[in-house]
């Protein structure tokens, strides 16, 4: 191994050990392989999801440290010739395709058959270290650490907006206001369009106006889009949320002919009311569906969500209202759960 630092052999980390069961840890620095590097992790953005599989749904085995929001500085490497990547800051595709699959040689890894993935199917970033394939690297300069761990839910964002080429001048409607919610309005945004964004906090309300865009309060939504929309509901509407209420509340705002992007992960088994399901069909709404991004040589999500987070960097650092050491983590996830606290991405932090 080669290394920029001299490298402890012990880290810090965050372990689940069950659902609910997330203890701060020593443990071993893992070791590099053939075609790896050591990320000395800056910054890990804690997703929704996170949330979940900490304290809902587990992981794919226990232990496991997640995260998978993160960007770093390589400070080691396995091979010698890769002696010119140490001291890169790099931000870092999850997904472990397989690369043998049917989907992997068309080069759609997130439709990879036997794909493992950082932070739920393997060890991720509530850490100090992490060995990185060099493959799954995105290189940055010129950025925060902070922001670039951004750079995961940017592509995933900007991959939903690339799913339908909207038409320019249509209405979009995001329905959700965190993380990806607001992302995926700036990339729609940026097309040319009428952007809305759904919320039904105050707070979140004039944190959409702050940044320029126009609201529903779907507190009040038929009232809404008879005032915002004339009765004829939007174009494209993309569900940032994945709850029963804002699923049917997207069906609702739809015009006709319109389409649907189901973003937003579920935090429980879905049922659609009839009255709602018909509406689908009346309106001869398409729906489909994104979790991921496009990774591959000819599109590459995360290249092109790099070059527009240089160019909104302050809109970018906006984002991240909070920003806590992996030894706060118990308030962290407090932060996180607590509805009556507004916040968009929270953050954990090393030296």
């Amino acid at each position: 191994m080669i290394s920029t630092e001299k490298i402890p052999k012990k880290m810090q980390a965050l372990v689940l050990h069950a659902v609910g069961d997330l203890r701060l840890e020593e443990v071993e620095i893992p070791q590099l392989k053939e075609g790896s590097v050591l990320l000395h992790i800056k910054c890990c953005g804690i997703c929704s999801s996170d949330n979940d599989r900490i304290f809902k749904n587990g992981t794919y085995h226990f232990p496991t440290i997640p995260g998978h929001e993160f960007s770093g500085e390589i400070v080691g490497a396995y091979d010698k010739q890769d002696r010119d990547l140490l001291g890169k800051k790099a931000s870092v595709f999850p997904l472990l395709p397989c690369n043998n699959c049917e989907a992997c040689q068309m080069e759609e890894y997130a439709q990879c058959s036997n794909y493992s993935y950082f932070g739920s199917r393997c060890d991720g970033a509530f850490s100090e270290y992490l060995v990185v394939p060099k493959w799954n690297l995105v290189y940055f300069d010129n950025m925060d650490f902070d922001v670039a761990a951004l750079c995961e839910p940017a592509a995933v964002s900007l991959h939903a907006v690339r799913r339908f080429n909207i038409e320019k001048g249509k209405k979009v409607l995001v329905m959700g206001s965190g993380t990806i919610g607001l992302l995926i309005a700036m990339f729609a945004k940026v097309q040319g369009n009428t952007v809305y964004i759904g919320a039904r906090r105050q707070a979140a309300i004039d944190y959409i106006k702050k940044l320029g865009f126009n609201y529903i309060d779907t507190n009040n939504l038929e009232e809404e889009l008879k005032n915002k929309t004339n009765n004829k509901g939007f174009d494209y509407v993309f569900e940032a949320i994945g709850s029963n209420e804002s699923i049917e509340k997207s069906i609702i705002a739809c015009g006709n002919f319109a389409k649907i992007i189901l973003v937003g992960n579920p935090h429980e088994d879905l049922k659609l009311e009839k009255n709602t399901y018909w509406k689908v069909l009346r309106k001869q709404i398409t729906i489909t569906g994104t979790w991921n991004s496009s990774y591959s040589s000819s599109k590459n999500d995360w290249q092109d969500a790099l070059e527009f987070m240089k160019a909104n960097y302050n809109i970018f650092k906006g984002l991240i209202t909070h920003t806590y050491t992996l030894e706060e983590y118990e308030e962290a996830f407090n932060v996180l759960k607590d509805k009556n606290k507004y916040k968009i991405k929270i953050m954990f932090k090393n030296k």
